[in-house]
């Protein structure tokens, strides 16, 4: 285990740490974690149960995201669509279905082992619209003006390195393309004993920004349109100063 403070680590570390505590979520979901995986979680959070019942086991069991995005996401026919921290691949199946037989969705994970699981899952649900891709999330491995969406659920704040990220899911967006984020955001500033640990940043709460930060972020790098869609009490860290919310923003 890595004994390390936060402050003490570098981007590197904090990547290699987030690729294998997820790469065990992939391997063994009914492990001990500090932060909600699984079915019950998914329901929680408001999946469409007669839906979520009919997919494989191994796709909603190792589910570690944010929230739901999936009634914000708005997809249409045949658009190409990355999904940036797939994970086993649940939002991809439903980004996969929306899009449809002339849509293309691709799925991006830091984790080998969760990129492997997602493929059997794809199969095995009869997806045959994606592509699943081991990366980082600073370092798309997708050229420019790529893609129609691009979406991410709890993955932002896993990154050491926020602007980097920002700048990608930027650059590989078509113009007039959108980013949905569902993600964690703050009331405000996080006592510096919640940055410190290795383990509050696993649970996505260490390396999350103030809510004006994380508008000023997207400002900065060039999206326009900003519209958050909705805020939620958090339910994956339950943090009092920790917020769920859905941004929509626009490449024009």
């Amino acid at each position: 285990m890595n004994k390390k403070q936060l402050s003490e680590m570098t981007h590197d570390e904090i990547k290699e740490a987030v690729k294998e505590k997820y790469g065990k979520v992939a391997k063994d979901p009914c492990a001990t974690f500090n932060f909600p995986v699984g079915k019950e979680f998914v329901l929680k959070v408001g999946y469409p149960k007669e839906v979520i019942d009919k997919l494989p086991e191994s796709m909603v069991e190792s589910f570690t995201g944010a929230n739901n995005p999936q009634p914000f996401i708005d997809l249409k026919d045949g658009e190409t669509v990355l999904d940036l921290g797939c994970g086993a691949g649940l939002d991809l199946y439903f980004y996969a279905k929306a899009v449809g037989e002339k849509g293309k969705v691709y799925g991006l994970d830091i984790s080998e082992d969760m990129v492997a699981k997602a493929k059997v899952n794809m199969s095995m649900a009869g997806i045959k619209n994606a592509e699943i891709r081991c990366g980082h999330s600073d370092s798309l491995p997708f050229q420019d003006n790529f893609f129609d969406v691009v979406a991410s659920n709890g993955i932002y704040n896993l990154s050491p390195d926020k602007e980097k990220v920002m700048k990608e899911v930027f650059r590989s967006l078509k113009a007039g393309g959108r980013t949905i984020f569902c993600e964690i955001v703050l009331k405000d500033k996080l006592p510096a004993d919640v940055r410190k640990n290795i383990d509050d940043w696993f649970r996505c709460i260490g390396g999350a920004l103030p809510e004006k930060d994380f508008f000023s972020l997207m400002e900065k790098t060039g999206f326009k349109k900003i519209e958050v869609i909705s805020k939620s009490r958090n339910a994956r860290t339950g943090h009092p100063l920790a917020i769920c919310a859905n941004v929509k923003a626009y490449k024009t």
